[in-house]
């Protein structure tokens, strides 16, 4: 479990000493992880976004910083989107009400909170193991919502490859039977295969251009923001620049087929053109269905 530790400069010392949490847990805090000459902004969005907690120390000082307070609006925005609890207060002063805390601490009177004020060894110790007692209990809270029969985020990625791959082998089918001229295309036998993996491909994506949608979230919640956000990109190719796109202008192809009998056999002209949209249609399709699959490659990757 990756947790972020935002706090206020003045409050490092505590900040390191309540990061020696259980093993499960990789804590970041900005002087381990930032090196010299990294932009800070988008390195602590980053850490924020690749983190499943964020826990905020809350201080009289942490409460007057803008930088604690631009942290936590950051943190609530990827909160609502993983909408889940994501946000852990931990307060290390007392005497602190949070029900009078200014925006953006407010939301934090409502939820749950730790009170580690008490910076003795003995108390340190103590909130430590309160901190780790909560991680565990949301951790696997995760896990039973999300994994209720004990599903891996391994095998969902072997799922989703096998959708892929079973896409770019129907699609690849269709394209073969494509690729013979016009008038070898119109034999009985090339209709009918033709007509066999072009069912096979229609049947296959009307089952698999809605689970693309519905693995959206799915991927957000199991591998975070950064993989959703690259799914997202490989869907809006699939739909627009594949399925949409150079497969669907295969339908001319269908149409030409379909007209041979009626109108090209009698028409050398527009068999000739028939056919070189043909060939045009096809051969178009080349580069994206390889740019689908190098796309696809480097995506599940990302995911392994």
């Amino acid at each position: 479990m990756r947790v972020f530790i935002s706090h206020a400069w003045e409050d490092k010392p505590l900040a390191l000493a309540l990061a020696a949490l259980p093993d499960f847990v990789d804590v970041w805090v900005d002087v381990r992880e930032l090196l010299g000459g990294q932009t800070l902004d988008p390195t602590i969005v980053r850490a924020i976004e690749d983190s499943h907690v964020f826990i905020v120390l809350v201080s009289r000082t942490s409460l007057a910083k803008a930088w604690v307070a631009k942290e936590v609006e950051w943190a609530l925005a990827r909160e609502a989107q993983k909408d889940r609890v994501f946000i852990l207060p931990v307060l290390i002063e007392p005497g602190i009400d949070l029900r009078t805390c200014a925006p953006p601490f407010t939301p934090f009177a409502q939820r749950l909170f730790i009170d580690a004020s008490d910076t003795s060894e003995p108390g340190l110790a103590k909130s430590r193991a309160a901190i780790g007692l909560t991680l565990f209990h949301w951790a696997s809270d995760w896990l039973e919502a999300m994994e209720p029969r004990g599903d891996s985020n391994h095998r969902f990625a072997e799922a989703l490859e096998a959708d892929l791959a079973e896409y770019q082998t129907r699609l690849f089918a269709v394209k073969a039977a494509l690729a013979w001229p016009l008038p070898t295309l119109v034999q009985d036998d090339a209709v009918a295969h033709l007509v066999k993996v072009k069912d096979e491909y229609n049947a296959f994506t009307e089952r698999f251009m809605p689970r693309l949608t519905d693995a959206d979230g799915e991927i957000r919640q199991r591998f975070g923001v950064s993989a959703q956000r690259g799914f997202a990109r490989l869907v809006t190719f699939i739909r627009n620049e594949v399925f949409h796109g150079a497969a669907f202008a295969l339908n001319d192809v269908i149409e030409s087929i379909n007209a041979y009998d009626t109108v090209l056999r009698q028409d050398p002209a527009a068999l000739a053109a028939a056919e070189a949209r043909r060939s045009e249609r096809v051969a178009a399709l080349e580069p994206v269905m390889a740019e689908l699959v190098e796309r696809t490659a480097d995506y599940l990757d990302t995911l392994r």
